[in-house]
């Protein structure tokens, strides 16, 4: 580790000292103005942007967008974190929603969203926007905050134009993928798909798990080792056709596949108080037929009226989801073994469709001011086909749960925009119907009536021409999905889960102060902030007769105190310096069995680009967790690190480049291990990955991305539930 560490300072130590012998960057990244004398005089062009309610990252002006995915570029933008296992956080929580074009895309939602964004090149991207501060015009269930991929400008299309990449690593993981876009008239056209094939060895873990349980004595030890081939395919169409100077339809359809091949094998050994034997066996599981896909199309009408700024905007969204998985599991080499089947094989049929409609106005008052008011409807229709079949005594599940939800709301906003001051005060009601039925009559049906009001305040001061500082308030709520809700019954030798149908929405409220200094060479923004809940929906876990239970209840108590930071730096020409983290001071806490835990911890991670001769371009990424920090009321999360490099060539007018990338090149496996405190078992998880990689990327770029899909200003934007399916 230590001599890592030592070339890896050495290696960033030379990049530096060759900035000031390298070659000028690229015109994109750059304005010069060429004096009599010859001396050049270069100004780097500023890639982040700070609003009342956003925070806006320049991918298109980037000059390593060229040669990296989306996934690899979200580790450069402020306020944003992908850790060592590509799992995404923003200002430190994975509580958000990712958003395409300014509208909710079901494809990248829940955990296939990191494998999504792996395949999609940066290179398509104009700007991904953090929205920090949803308004009144979001809806006030789901999110702390939004990530809004922007893939396309509003200007006009001349000819045709595309690009097609292709990449490959030395774990066998390979894609591919390519983007269009054309006009014919007045309707303008863009296409895109990519496509990954995961190799099992892209995620071959290992995994140690010690339980102590501490009223009878007894522990536990579980070992395991798993691979996750996959194949992930996505892809949209957008469109738009502009009728008249004032109106404008647009419109988008697109989905995404996404396959598994789980297989694996695991251990289990668990001893009395006195070292003595009490069973052990082995379970050889597969899921050889989990399949994701889903489905969605929206429709924007959007009227432009002659007073400056008025807008009307009708938008209508369909999305659909289908989960389908079958894990089958076998018990062999028993010993002692606690239940009477050797084996079991469990299916799931999950299926999630959503209609929702939208009425948005945006009215100018005067100079300084604005209205935004709209009304919703949304439509959720949620059904869960869950069977376990045992081979042996055990009698076998089957459970059908059907869960609909009908919202209604309304929201009224006001904006204030002068040369200093900014504000923007709203609130929104919503009115939900939630009801659950069982088809096969095991258990009741029931409904709930819900009414929120949602207030929502921004306020931001212009210091300087470079200095701002902003201060707001937002409270979010979250809706239990399917997965939470569903009561059917899943049981293993160790283990019992179920949902729980009682659960409720709950509320976090959040405080945020921002201050932000861009200059020419520096970009600085500093975050602190406090969030707070009472009823937040968590994991509830205890021990019956040696038997894990594992369900969801609506008591933690969640307080938090944060500071994120962002730093953009241009030392010289040719080298930019990007650092991004954050810390947190958190405590989590539940009224039964009276457990509360506290702890600090945070992220950093740094990201320097770097101009050579002969037109080559070097990045180094590297980042990190650091502190204990909280996983759950029970335990801490465990710490992690990385690193990567990669050079990158444009050859053919800029229009071919070539990147040739390294993962931990140093180091051979990636270790991570979280530990249990409280709760009834103590204990730690052990996980064990192999880390280092390499690869090539290639991508090419034919006619004139000049223009491209035109969008209606106002669009669905569903910021959704909570342990659903594509949600």
């Amino acid at each position: 580790m230590r001599k890592s560490s030592r070339i890896l300072s050495v290696i960033v130590g030379c990049i530096i000292a060759m900035g000031a012998q390298a070659q000028t960057p690229a015109d994109s990244d750059t304005i010069r103005v060429q004096q009599i004398d010859e001396v050049v005089v270069t100004h780097q062009r500023q890639l982040v942007k700070n609003e009342i309610d956003k925070l806006t990252y320049d991918v298109q002006h980037d000059e390593s967008a060229k040669s990296k995915t989306i996934l690899e570029i979200l580790k450069k933008v402020p306020l944003v974190t992908v850790d060592g296992q590509d799992n995404i956080k923003v200002q430190g929580s994975s509580s958000f929603k990712i958003y395409r074009n300014g509208h909710p895309d079901p494809s990248l939602a829940g955990s296939n969203a990191k494998d999504i964004l792996k395949s999609i090149p940066a290179s398509s991207i104009k700007k991904i926007e953090v929205i920090t501060d949803p308004g009144a015009k979001y809806d006030a269930e789901g999110t702390t905050s939004i990530l809004n991929i922007v893939t396309l400008s509003d200007s006009r299309l001349q000819g045709v134009a595309g690009s097609l990449q292709a990449n490959a690593n030395s774990r066998g993981s390979v894609g591919t993928g390519g983007f269009i876009t054309t006009q014919v008239g007045k309707l303008i056209l863009t296409a895109n798909y990519n496509y990954r094939y995961q190799a099992a060895k892209e995620v071959d873990a290992e995994t140690e798990v010690y339980k102590k349980y501490l009223q009878s004595g007894e522990y536990s030890y579980s070992r395991g080792k798993n691979k996750q081939p996959a194949n992930i395919h996505y892809g949209n169409i957008d469109g738009s056709y502009d009728i008249d100077s004032l109106n404008l339809l647009s419109f988008s359809f697109g989905g995404m596949y996404y396959t598994v091949n789980l297989n694996g094998i695991s251990s289990e050994e668990r001893y009395d108080a006195h070292d003595n034997l009490l069973y052990k066996y082995k379970e050889l599981f597969t899921m050889p037929g989990y399949s994701f896909y889903n489905l969605n199309g929206r429709a924007d009408y959007q009227h432009k009226t002659k007073r400056e700024g008025e807008v009307f905007t009708l938008s209508y969204m369909l999305a659909t989801t289908r989960r389908h998985d079958t894990t089958r599991s076998d018990f062999a080499e028993t010993q002692n073994f606690p239940i009477d089947y050797k084996g079991y094989e469990k299916q799931n049929r999950e299926r999630f469709v959503e209609h929702t409609l939208q009425l948005d106005y945006v009215r100018p008052l005067a100079k300084l001011h604005t209205m935004e008011m709209g009304l919703k409807y949304i439509n959720r229709s949620n059904k869960s086909d869950s069977r376990m079949d045992y081979f042996g005594k055990e009698q076998n599940m089957i459970s059908l749960f059907n869960h609909d939800t009908q919202v209604a709301a309304t929201y009224l906003s006001y904006l204030f925009h002068s040369e200093r001051w900014s504000a923007r005060a709203g609130l929104r009601y919503e009115y939900s119907y939630l009801k659950a039925s069982y088809p096969n009559g095991s258990a009741e049906g029931f409904h709930r009536n819900l009414n929120d009001w949602v207030p929502s305040a921004s306020v931001q001061y212009k210091i300087t021409d470079s200095q701002s500082l902003k201060l707001s308030y937002g409270m979010q709520i979250r809706r239990p999905g399917i997965t939470y809700l569903n009561p059917a019954v899943f049981k293993t030798p160790t283990s019992i889960s179920y949902g729980n149908v009682h659960l409720n929405s709950s509320k976090s409220h959040s405080i945020s102060l921002t201050y932000s200094f861009m200059s020419p060479k520096v970009t600085f923004s500093f975050y602190p902030s406090y969030t707070f809940a009472n009823n937040w929906i968590t994991t509830s876990r205890f021990v019956n007769d040696g038997i894990v239970t594992y369900t969801y209840a609506n008591d933690m108590k969640y307080r938090a105190f944060k500071i994120s930071g962002y730093v953009q730096w241009q030392p010289f020409a040719g080298t930019n310096v990007n650092l991004n983290g954050n810390i947190t001071s958190e405590k989590k806490s539940i009224p039964a069995p009276n457990l509360s835990l506290s702890g600090w911890g945070g992220q950093a991670f740094l990201s320097l680009q770097q101009q050579l001769p002969w037109k080559l371009t070097m990045d180094v990424d590297g980042g990190g967790e650091f502190g204990r920090n909280i996983d759950n009321v029970y335990g801490y999360g465990g710490r992690w690190y990385y690193y990567s490099f990669s050079l990158t060539r444009s050859f053919l007018k800029d229009k071919l480049n070539v990147s040739v990338f390294t993962s931990m090149p140093f180091t051979n496996h990636d270790h991570m291990k979280s530990s249990i405190v409280q709760g009834d078992y103590i204990g730690y998880d052990n996980w064990e990955q192999k880390s280092r990689n390499f690869g090539i990327r290639l991508s090419w770029r034919f006619g004139k991305l000049k223009a491209s899909v035109k969008k209606a200003d106002k669009t669905i934007q569903n910021n959704d539930v909570v342990g659903g399916i594509g949600k």
